[in-house]
């Protein structure tokens, strides 16, 4: 299963019930198809593709020795999936767990040695799939949103109103998508902003500077398979995704790598604090805000550092 594997970046497709999923597997130089190689799995942010953050995490750690996965989840990028750009936390953590289940057809991924890193809600979806899936051994989380649920739909910028009609808009799409096959795409997350003061998003304004930048002034230059736009019906399902309830349930070692200043610092913290066994703990980048940590070298080779030391003891 390994004659067309070469070192560095291989395209890869594999199946996650019935639709094609494509990826980029990165294998370490020099890379031996003979060897089997401690193995991470990169999920990363809401929406994105598998050359952003994630793709930047997998590079960095193929290049510390590790067989290193992402891809494009169903509907998202080049995969397969109706309807387009579907953000469904629970559909990601089943294609993580058949991506895990491709990864363990090749002879070069060592079974026991499997691990799981999620960016931002990539950590929700790593954390769904990690918890009942006793293949993976470990478990990462970079500035992890562990939940999506309040998020979107409770916290104190959504009020009732604004709830009761991204809801109703979520439903209406979802009748709309079974009668007709069509969904909309909106922006329900990512408004359309041509400037950073037309941004209308409830951030501060450092956090703002840093969304812009990453998700709207690079985008079209780098990465032309991502869209802010979801499928409307996406609210229902991440509003349900709520990963600090599997916190008590999660029995394998977890790391959760937080920026200091990241306005998700406190889901790792609030993590740990209902884990129920003591293989857990926190690395902590200083002065680092959250989307700073996707592709800013300054932090994300810290977060590469904290990952390799975690993982090389844990898987």
């Amino acid at each position: 299963m390994n004659s067309k594997l070469t070192e560095g970046l291989n395209r890869v497709e594999f199946n996650s019930s019935g639709f094609k999923l494509v990826g980029n597997l990165y294998c370490p130089a020099p890379f031996v198809p003979n060897k089997k190689y401690p193995t991470l799995l990169v999920a990363g942010p809401m929406g994105t593709v598998k050359e952003q953050a994630a793709g930047t995490f997998c590079e960095k750690l193929s290049n510390k020795g590790y067989l290193t996965l992402t891809f494009d989840f169903r509907t998202q990028g080049e995969s397969e999936g109706t309807p387009n750009n579907y953000e469904n936390p629970f559909n990601k953590s089943e294609d993580i767990q058949n991506a895990i289940s491709y990864l363990c057809t090749l002879s070069c991924v060592n079974k026991d040695s499997i691990g799981t890193v999620g960016i931002c809600a990539g950590g929700s979806y790593v954390v769904h799939a990690s918890v009942s899936d006793r293949r993976v051994k470990a478990l990462a989380t970079v500035n992890g949103f562990l939940s999506l649920r309040e998020f979107t739909g409770y916290n104190p910028v959504v009020t009732d109103e604004i709830r009761e009609y991204l809801l109703k808009r979520s439903n209406d799409d979802r009748q709309k998508f079974y009668e007709t096959g069509v969904s909309e795409n909106a922006d329900i997350l990512m408004p359309e902003a041509n400037s950073v003061e037309e941004l209308n998003i409830a951030f501060a304004e450092d956090d703002k500077k840093d969304i812009f930048e990453y998700y709207y002034s690079s985008v079209d230059a780098c990465w032309p398979n991502y869209s802010r736009n979801f499928a409307s019906m996406s609210y229902e399902a991440l509003i349900k995704s709520h990963a600090l309830d599997y916190a008590k349930d999660l029995a394998i070692p977890y790391l959760g790598v937080v920026g200091s200043e990241a306005f998700t610092k406190t889901y790792a913290e609030r993590f740990i604090a209902e884990m129920t066994h003591d293989n857990k703990q926190l690395a902590i980048i200083d002065a680092a805000r959250h989307v700073p940590t996707y592709a800013d070298d300054e932090y994300v080779d810290q977060a590469i550092d904290a990952l390799e030391v975690f993982f090389l003891k844990k898987i």
